[in-house]
């Protein structure tokens, strides 16, 4: 089998011999696996993800040299490595979501070079993970050699493997379909199942997890179909042109005449209902607004929020279909051009709606995780209109679209790890004005990190109860300070027990800084 090309090490300026050529990218997995596993085998998420993080950055880095990785695969190995830093601060599970997210997208960039967009670099990544117990089983060469791995030290294992994965599959469907066959090889199969899970320890699985993610960190392994295929597509829209023999006649414009008045028609009556939307939204919402007597602003929220972002989703989805192919280099699709960027400001302005409606809704009944992720994605949605205005306006392809919005959602997710939104919301509803209309049961929903902050506070929760106890309607469950005490304690206990048998690989700058708290507080009592 032709060997790979041997890897170079630009950041120390050097080429790898033949010698060592195939030996060093495997060493390097090895040796990643086995970190992977010393950090993370029966451990929870801590340091442990920000030190990995930090150990395949360096080694990206050294692998492809800071000048030799893309601009996309920098700003993404920033973006993981800000991730990683936020899961050791605040121990979220949304650091979390974003250090796994970009570090994936980033590892796909540093890889393929010529890739661009978010949207097929996590596809990318995925992919190498499918496919690298693939490039073990062809002895570590990767696939992007088309060569067959006759020949391979690994031909002996392929040829065993294979028919006796087969046969136990086969065995266990005649076994199921005949009960006779069952009797006959059930003793059999117990010794056989006996000296598998002698082997295949969780252990030894979690260690082929290990390796997996250390060859698609490590090593470039998926084919490059995915990144051919982005290579593709551009930014800007281009015309396709139908080819015809010159004897006959032109095309007819027919089909885009009628595709154009069918969208005119279409456009000027979503933009005159809109319209109307939009002058009752902005007269109750914009300024002044009171929530009427007999009004349940929750139902009102919950009901129609969500609504108004589908009607703004689906209007995107129809501008897109509109403003496709051809239609955009129609000469007379000036009209339909106009009407497309005036519904786009509308739906713009009915998004800034929705959000006072949650910004009122957050102004009387406080924060919550939902509240704040409506908002979060009402903003991505105003983003993909900003971009879908400048793909009408400029004739900017799907791809356009596609590229500038993955990137957002990126932004976003790191943005909202780099936040301890826990300790925000809380903080919020504490000093919420409304005191009666806050969500007290959701206090003990949170994670460890509001515990001082919930203490220092009881007599601020208690005034809450108090005031919810007068409501006419009562949604909170803890009304009773004495049962809210207990029940915080319970919770507090827990997380003494969590702390004082937590490894260093799960220490966390979240968790330290609450014991350092409660111990200000003189309520931390030493386990031993």
């Amino acid at each position: 089998m032709n060997s790979s090309p041997q890897p170079s090490y630009p950041f120390f300026n050097m080429e790898l011999p033949a010698t060592l050529g195939r030996w060093v990218p495997i060493a390097t997995v090895a040796v990643t696996t086995f970190v992977f596993d010393f950090l993370f085998w029966e451990r929870s998420a801590g340091i442990n993800v920000t030190l990995f993080t930090f150990w395949s950055t360096v080694f990206l880095v050294m692998r492809y040299g800071w000048k030799g990785l893309s601009t996309p695969a920098k700003f993404a190995l920033f973006g993981a490595l800000i991730s990683a830093v936020t899961v050791y601060v605040h121990d979220s599970s949304i650091a979390l979501v974003a250090s796994i997210f970009s570090l994936s997208v980033a590892v796909a960039f540093a890889h393929e070079p010529q890739l661009r967009s978010v949207l097929y670099a996590l596809p990318q990544s995925i992919t190498s993970f499918v496919m690298a117990p693939l490039a073990a089983w062809q002895g570590w060469d990767g696939l992007d050699d088309e060569q067959s791995a006759k020949g391979s030290k690994w031909a002996w294992f392929r040829v065993a493997l294979i028919p006796l994965l087969i046969g136990v599959l086969f065995l266990q469907l005649y076994k199921a379909g005949n009960p006779k066959f069952n009797q006959l090889t059930a003793g059999f199969l117990d010794e056989f199942y006996d000296l598998l899970a002698e082997f295949f320890t969780p252990h030894i699985f979690f260690l082929l997890l290990a390796m997996v993610v250390s060859a698609v960190i490590m090593r470039r392994i998926a084919p490059r179909s995915l990144s051919n295929s982005e290579s593709r597509w551009t930014d800007v829209l281009l015309r396709k042109r139908k080819t015809r023999p010159h004897w006959l006649a032109p095309a007819s414009m027919g089909p885009l005449e009628r595709e154009r008045k069918a969208g005119l028609v279409l456009l000027v009556i979503m933009n005159a209902m809109l319209l109307v939307v939009n002058v009752i939204d902005i007269d109750w919402f914009w300024f002044g607004f009171t929530v009427p007597e007999n009004f349940s602003l929750k139902q009102f929220v919950h009901s129609g929020t969500w609504m108004l972002i589908i009607s703004i989703l689906l209007s995107i989805i129809i501008l897109l279909h509109l403003f496709r192919g051809n239609l955009n280099f129609y000469k007379r699709s000036g009209s339909m051009r106009v009407l497309g960027i005036a519904w786009i400001v509308q739906n713009f302005i009915l998004g800034i709606s929705v959000f006072l409606r949650n910004y009122h809704y957050i102004s009387f009944h406080g924060l919550a995780y939902k509240r704040i992720g409506v908002i979060v994605f009402l903003l991505l949605v105003l983003v993909g209109l900003v971009t879908l205005f400048l793909k009408v306006r400029d004739r900017k392809s799907f791809f356009y679209l596609a590229r500038l919005n993955t990137w957002a959602l990126f932004i976003t997710l790191v943005g909202l790890a780099c936040v301890d939104w826990d300790t925000f919301i809380v903080r919020h509803n504490l000093h919420h004005q409304n005191k009666g209309e806050i969500d007290i049961d959701n206090y003990l929903h949170m994670s460890d990190k509001v515990l001082p902050l919930l203490y220092v506070n009881l007599d601020v929760i208690e005034a809450q109860m108090a005031q919810h106890s007068k409501n006419e309607v009562r949604w909170v469950y803890h009304l009773n300070p004495v049962e809210f005490r207990r029940e915080l304690d319970v919770k507090y206990r827990a997380f003494q027990d969590r702390y004082a048998g937590q490894h260093w690989q799960e220490s966390s700058l979240a968790d330290d800084d609450t014991a350092f708290q409660m111990r200000k507080l003189a309520l931390w009592t030493d386990k031993q």
